[in-house]
């Protein structure tokens, strides 16, 4: 059960699954589905067109994450489709049952998203230059951010409706704690392979037959323009009224606002309480206050008496207050106080209040001489923002526009053209760091026809253009530079052929009763004597052994268990699984926790796939595969 768990949770299927589940909340939404005007759809689903457009996009917002080639393959293009279809599915859905989020939900979201942030707040300014860099007007982009919020809460709902039984969990933590006794022994390739020479025929062999090895890579060099906001701001300096009205708009970022921290004694009182009841509470309050004020006892009066249990064990520190909390009687009360004071009773809903003011820290706000040099950086970061967003549209039109040379753009905008270092479509130093600026430098209209690339957005600041200078065609290493590899190649293969030839002939003697020690020792392997190991502790065990140990079968009548694993250039090992034990002892509370999120989640997420297979069953569905 945990091996099936963990293959799940591993490898190249689970990471489709998991980009798979991400790219519909990764994605700007579905609205653009319904605009009208669209000639070229990829997929139409129950009567909503998703377009080339979205399509585009999608792929666009997955080039910084996914491997250039992967992003090329049909497989994954199909996967892109399958998820926008997804997305429209499931935000139809959330609207037919009635989900809605909320205008001051909606806000939030785009309040938090790191693209729309200027040193760690939300800035409108960019929040609009951005949308309208990437073709999107506020109105859309707040629909379909809409959209996806309302499939979010569908996949929230059914991911924390998993049930997890007692049972299961007992049987996860079982296997959890089991104990494997395991001993095995590495065959090292090394010491197996030939030492006479490979003939000149067999390496000859091997060259003409793998024709996929010792290629060498296409390469290109590019001469590139760079438009960024920080360079556009370096003659700029900010006059005493723009510092001052920047000061004035920002009042916020240099203000440490005031903080206040009280303690209170609560004697509870329905709030439709009878008026003797109420007069019994207000006296008890009062005479209470009056021990207060003449002993000065506040907090072991409301460890005493207060019928706040949250907080009458801490003394009734009601720790830093904060506008919006507390009900606004106390709030009023709690404000208007001075340090140490005591409040009259006050009435709530809760009852009967009595509140002093243990700590007031004064609001703290920085002078403009004290920030004065962070304004001008301040200003000058925007002020080349500004100019940012305003050469953008000309730098694409003109390289754009005059696809020959990058020499215009540059003139115009007063940008100097720049060369890389050889670099292949793996990337490489400095610009070609970036994998956007290698697919557009690797784009068949640059590479072949020798034109700009578009403007490729390298950060949200920061845009490029390429053009290649010199390209250098993919070949073949000759032989004579590879001999020495081949025949290496070719002496290790052969040394792994006699380690998995001995591996077997290994099991064969241990399971006619021969012994792994003195087996390993025979032939001058290394031995790992027999050690106790779990799912959780391989105790200095291989881990790939490890693994291999607990999907081997279980042990019959004390008769060990004999298996090999490959551990690729390593060689193989030979393992004897002497003894399975049932766990001792009792398990640790944070295993069943472990154990239960572990399966809420795996779980969780299944009802989320299989609900999402049910929306597809009941729709009608049609891809156009020639347009992706």
């Amino acid at each position: 059960m945990l091996t099936a768990i963990r293959e799940k949770t591993q490898g190249i299927i689970a990471s489709f699954i998991v980009i798979l589940i991400v790219i519909p909340f990764a994605l700007w939404g579905v609205n653009s589905y319904f605009d009208t005007g669209v000639t070229i759809n990829v997929a139409k689903v129950d009567g909503i067109e998703i377009s080339q457009t979205t399509y585009r996009r999608a792929l666009d917002r997955l080039r910084d994450r996914v491997d250039p080639k992967t992003l090329d393959s049909p497989q994954f293009k199909r996967l892109i489709v399958d998820s926008l279809i997804d997305q429209a599915l499931l935000a139809k859905q959330a609207q037919d049952q009635g989900y809605r989020l909320g205008d001051a939900r909606l806000a939030d979201l785009i309040h938090t998203l790191p693209t729309f942030q200027r040193d760690g707040r939300f800035d409108t300014v960019l929040y609009e230059a951005t949308l309208r860099r990437e073709g999107l007007n506020i109105r859309d982009f707040e629909a379909r951010l809409r959209d996806e919020g309302l499939a979010g809460q569908i996949q929230a709902g059914l991911s924390q409706s998993a049930i997890v039984t007692d049972a299961d969990l007992g049987e996860i933590v079982r296997l959890l704690m089991q104990e494997r006794e395991v001993a095995y022994a590495v065959i090292n390739p090394d010491s197996l392979m030939p030492a006479a020479p490979v003939s000149a025929r067999e390496i000859e062999q091997y060259y003409s037959s793998r024709t996929d090895l010792f290629q060498i890579p296409e390469k290109v060099r590019i001469e590139y323009l760079l438009l960024s906001a920080s360079n556009l701001n370096k003659e700029y300096r900010p006059s005493d009224e723009d510092i001052k009205r920047i000061y004035t708009e920002e009042a916020a970022r240099y203000v440490t606002p005031e903080r206040r921290r009280a303690s209170h004694i609560l004697i509870s009182l329905p709030s439709e309480a009878a008026e003797d009841m109420a007069r019994q509470a207000l006296a008890k309050i009062e005479g209470i206050a009056s021990q207060a004020r003449a002993k000065d006892n506040f907090a072991s009066l409301a460890k005493k008496y207060s019928t706040d249990s949250a907080t009458a064990a801490q003394e009734g520190d009601l720790g830093e207050i904060r506008r919006g909390v507390l009900p606004k009687e106390l709030e009023d009360v709690i404000y208007a106080l001075k340090p140490g004071e005591i409040s009259k009773p006050v009435r709530t809903s809760y009852g009967y209040h009595l509140v002093k003011l243990t700590s007031l820290t004064p609001e703290k706000r920085k002078s403009l001489s004290e920030v004065r040099q962070e304004l001008i950086e301040f200003a000058r970061k925007r002020k080349g923002e500004e100019k940012f967003f305003e050469f953008s549209e000309k730098f694409r039109n003109l390289v754009y526009e005059q696809p020959d040379s990058l020499a215009p753009a540059a003139k115009a905008l007063g940008l100097e053209i720049q060369k890389s270092d050889w670099f292949t479509r793996s990337g490489g130093p400095g610009i070609a760091a970036n994998p956007k600026v290698v697919q557009a430098a690797f784009d068949p209209d640059v590479l072949s026809q020798v034109r700009n690339s578009d403007a490729i957005e390298v950060s949200t600041d920061t845009i490029a253009a390429v053009r290649v200078l010199e390209r250098q065609p993919a070949g073949r290493k000759p032989l004579a530079d590879v001999r020495a590899q081949i025949e290496r190649n070719l002496k290790q293969e052969r040394g792994h052929q006699a380690a998995r030839q001995l591996a077997d002939e290994w099991l064969q003697a241990l399971r006619a009763n021969g012994s792994l020690g003195a087996l390993a020792k025979k032939h001058g392997f290394k031995y790992q004597a027999p050690r106790i190991i779990t799912r959780q502790q391989s105790a200095g065990t291989e881990t790939r052994v490890a693994t291999a140990a607990f999907r081997a079968p279980r042990t019959e009548n004390g008769k060990p268990v004999y298996d090999f694993v490959d551990l690729g250039d390593q060689g193989y090992a030979v393992m004897a699984i002497l003894q399975v034990r049932a766990p001792s002892g009792k398990p640790p509370s944070a295993l069943y926790e472990q154990a239960k999120s572990l399966l809420t989640v795996l779980r969780g997420d299944e009802y989320y796939s299989n609900y999402r297979a049910g929306l597809r069953q009941k729709a009608k569905i049609k891809i156009y595969s020639d347009q992706l």
